[in-house]
Parts: structure tokens; C-alpha cells; sequence
């Protein structure tokens, strides 16, 4: 594929994972069909408009971008709903736009099948965005009143989704792969690299991203669990994420889950969340197989907790145990604890596998 396509006016090299294809600004063209997801708190707007012509001008699809497509692999669908979120290929490149007011890059990204180019698929996975984003607009706020609380009023990292826009293709020079009257997304995205923060559970370990998790499945019930959590951890600690989807819990069947490994162990969700039991047991073992000490701040009933110290700079730590220790001492105050900030510190230090509650009190160990 690696042929000059000059008859369309459209050069291609080496088509593959690294290619650059420039596109002539008149050559490509998309209708906005919606910026919903641009309203909700918890997003990165696009800033894009409603009917808005946009003209590509640039279309690359940088090696970096290759994670986007893990979800589709042929060894990882097998364990996912057999539903089209989690088993719908799609391709994404990095494209610049022709529009002055917004220089930087987007991710647009289009289903491989025809029939899966529709604006009520893309509907569905506006809607998955959109409803993480609420669950990171409800984990920021929080992350913000604890740190407060504590005294710490310096930046705190925080957890936005890009906000997906529904775009058709109203010309193209790309019919194979852009055909007109496609139906697409754009991600404000600007980043060449897309990170796996929580995917299958090998992923490296990273507190932020794995309190986000726990934190929505908690405040869910354990009803819908944040599956293929991924994009670009920012220079302020703070995480971008691209395309996330939700395993809801009245979505899965037996079958599904016996897809994936099975545990024999009742550990998990269930001892995680209390009371709730969802049909996603073993999968949220699967994706949090170890909490970061803050998440024993939210969830203080998890019968334990085990640590994985990480490569993160002490000052980081540090920042996470400052934001969540007030709401730590309230659920751990009674008589028969022994709790101290200078104490909680020197074990989030020391990478310790018992901390918090369950290291000085009998009555919640």
C-alpha cells in the first residue's frame, strides 16, 4: 500500500503504523453532527460547533497511537461482552484541522466496518465518554474537597475525558478508508502516544488512574465497572483519557464472564463494595488487582489492601496522601486507633504491604 496515490491527489508512504499522509485542505472534509459531550463537567471540550465544516489538512497515524486498537485484538475480545463497543475494530489517525481557533492536533477515529460507520453506533460511544467523564467530574470534586481539608491548596492533579464530537465525512479522496456519509468521532487529543492506564491488570501501576476506577465502581454500586482507561499522563500529574468504555453490570451474562479467567476466591468486588454484588466479580479483580493507599479512603471496608510500591516522585505521593488522609482519620478516629499523619506518610515512604486502618486497629482490621 505503499503506492503514490496521485490520481487522487493523496501521497501515501509506507502505509502502516508510522505512515504521514498529507491530505490538500479540500480533499477531506467533515460535518460536525455533535459536540454533546462538550457540556459535561469532567470533559475536555473540543470547541468545535454544531454544522461546523472542518477542513483536514494534515492525517497521520503515528505508531504511538497503536493502543487505541488493543481493545480489538482478536486474544483480548474474547474476554469482552460480544456487543459493539468492545468488539468493533476501528482505525484512528492524528489530524489537524484548518480551523484558526484550534492549532492543536485531534484523534479521529472510524469503525473498520461499514455497517458500524453510523451515527447510532457513534452514539454509543459518545454515551460511554460522556458517562466517564460525570464519574471523573464526581472524583475530582472530591479529590479537591479532601485536599482542601488537609491544607493543601497547590494544583491537584485531576482526571478529564476528551469529549468525542460525531462528525460524516462530506468528501473524501480516502473512499476505502473515509468513505462519504461515514459517520466518525474527533477526540480533542493532541498527544502522539496513547498509555494504557488500566486495561487487563498488567499495566504499570499507577495511583491516580486506579483511585479513579475504584472510586467509580464504588460510587456506582458496583453496577458499571471503567474498562480500557487510557491516554496521556500530563506534566501536572493530571490524565487525559481517550475512548474509555463501561462494562455495566446488567450487560453481562455467566457466559461472558467464564470467557475470562475465573477465580475460585470470593475476594474482590464483592469484599471491595460491601453488600453490593455485581456480575463483574472477577473483573474487577482482573483490572484492580492492587489499591493504592487512597483507596482505602472511599472504600475503608476492604477486608485488605495491598500496596505496589511505584515509580512515582516521593512529592506525588506525598501530594495523594495529603488529599485523602482527612477523610482516612474520620473513618479511623475511635479510641482503639492510632493514627498520625507523620505516620501514614512514613508508610506510603516505605512502600509498606499493611497500612492504614488495618495496621493499627483490631476493630476495622
Amino acid at each position: 500500500m505503499g503506492v503514490a496515490l496521485s490520481q487522487c491527489g493523496f501521497r501515501m508512504e509506507h502505509f502502516s503504523l508510522g505512515a504521514v499522509a498529507d491530505v490538500d485542505s479540500q480533499e477531506l472534509m467533515l460535518e460536525v453532527l455533535s459536540t454533546a459531550a462538550d457540556q459535561s463537567q469532567g470533559a475536555r471540550p473540543s470547541r468545535l460547533k454544531e454544522a461546523q465544516m472542518l477542513q483536514v489538512i494534515s492525517l497521520k497515524s503515528p505508531s504511538g497511537l497503536e493502543p487505541l486498537g488493543f481493545r480489538y485484538r482478536d486474544e483480548v475480545r474474547s474476554l469482552w461482552p460480544d456487543e459493539y463497543r468492545f468488539q468493533a475494530s476501528k482505525r484512528a489517525w492524528q489530524v489537524h484541522l484548518a480551523q484558526a481557533d484550534r492549532p492543536e492536533g485531534f484523534v479521529l477515529q472510524m469503525a473498520s466496518r461499514n455497517q458500524e460507520r453510523t451515527a447510532d453506533a457513534v452514539a454509543l460511544d459518545m454515551e460511554d465518554s460522556l458517562k466517564v467523564s460525570s464519574y471523573a467530574h464526581r472524583f475530582n470534586l472530591y479529590s479537591r474537597e479532601h485536599a482542601r481539608e488537609a491544607g493543601f491548596v497547590d494544583h491537584i492533579p485531576k482526571i478529564e475525558v476528551a469529549a468525542p464530537v460525531a462528525c460524516r465525512v462530506v468528501k473524501t479522496y480516502l473512499p476505502a478508508l473515509l468513505p462519504v456519509g461515514a459517520v466518525c468521532m474527533l477526540f480533542p487529543y493532541a498527544d502522539k502516544e496513547v498509555k494504557k492506564f488500566v486495561f487487563d491488570g498488567t499495566e504499570d501501576f499507577l495511583e491516580l488512574s486506579q483511585a479513579f476506577f475504584h472510586h467509580a465502581a464504588f460510587s456506582s454500586g458496583g453496577k458499571e465497572l471503567l474498562c480500557d482507561l487510557q491516554g496521556v499522563e500530563e506534566e501536572d500529574g493530571s490524565l487525559l483519557l481517550i475512548d474509555p468504555c463501561i462494562l455495566r453490570g446488567n450487560k453481562v451474562t455467566v457466559g461472558n464472564l467464564l470467557k475470562g479467567a475465573v477465580r475460585e476466591d470470593n475476594y474482590g468486588e464483592a469484599a471491595c463494595l460491601g453488600p453490593v454484588v455485581s456480575p463483574a466479580l472477577q473483573k474487577f479483580d482482573v483490572l484492580h488487582p492492587k489499591c493504592a493507599p487512597l483507596c482505602k479512603a472511599f472504600d475503608p471496608h476492604r477486608s485488605s489492601v495491598s500496596f505496589k510500591p511505584t515509580s512515582r516522585p516521593p512529592q506525588y505521593s506525598r501530594l495523594l496522601m495529603h488529599m485523602f488522609f482527612p477523610l482516612l482519620y474520620t473513618f479511623c478516629s475511635s479510641s482503639c486507633c492510632n493514627w498520625s499523619l507523620a505516620g501514614f506518610s512514613a508508610l506510603i515512604a516505605s512502600g509498606s504491604q499493611q497500612h492504614g486502618c488495618d495496621m493499627h486497629c483490631t476493630r476495622h482490621s
